[in-house]
């Protein structure tokens, strides 16, 4: 099984491709933000899910207690799948003027990429829905000095996450000194510790994988 990227194409086993869906998800789930999306890992756990259907087909003991065991896990896998994508469409419906203009950021810093083509074209179309939406009810009957709509930024250095180191040699996190706003603190992440922490200390991490979000 291969995983494509923009660089390369690398040798990725099942159980890894489990490990990093399983990552991804808690952590889009747990992180205060939308995250750079995963759908490469995606690409892979649903070939992964199509050969064990086609497995389960074949099987003549359909009652057998490894049938059943089989399409537990199948199910299992069915729902971290689909509930990875909902809850990404959920947050770039909340702000999808936002969502785009991280996305653009991200890719003049040559960072990892937020949005996939599809989301990128469902949260052009949402904002252009919900502009129109807008423009009707409220904006329409403003002056047109009041018309451009705001787009919260957030502020995620307020927002604190429960995080897991996974690996070692992560690198510290830097947490600001609510007593002396001129010091910082660094909080060494050490693997297997676990740390109440603001998200955007962590985030980098975060999204290199080395650490997971409870």
């Amino acid at each position: 099984m291969t995983m494509s990227n923009t660089v390369e194409e690398e040798e990725i086993t099942p159980d890894e491709v489990l490990r990093q869906m399983r990552l991804a998800w808690q952590n889009e789930m747990a992180a205060p933000c939308l995250l750079p999306h995963r759908y490469d890992i995606i690409e892979c756990l649903v070939d992964q899910i199509e050969g064990m259907e086609e497995n389960l087909a074949r099987r003549t003991e359909k009652a057998s207690f490894r049938v059943s065991a089989h399409r537990l896990e199948l199910h299992r896998l069915t729902y971290i799948t689909n509930d990875y994508m909902r809850r990404r469409l959920q947050k770039i419906e909340k702000n999808p003027r936002r969502a785009l203009r991280e996305h653009s950021s991200r890719l003049a810093e040559g960072l990892s990429v937020l949005l996939s083509d599809q989301e990128k074209l469902f949260a052009e179309r949402y904002a252009k829905a919900e502009a129109q939406l807008m423009g009707k009810i409220c904006l329409g009957h403003l002056q047109p000095s009041f018309h451009k709509i705001p787009v919260p930024v957030a502020d995620l250095e307020c927002e604190r996450v429960y995080a897991e180191v996974l690996e070692d040699n992560v690198e510290s996190a830097i947490v600001p000194d609510y007593q002396d706003k001129t010091a910082e603190i660094v909080v060494e992440l050490e693997k297997g510790t676990v740390h109440l922490l603001p998200y955007q200390s962590v985030q980098q991490q975060v999204e290199q994988g080395r650490v997971r979000l409870l």
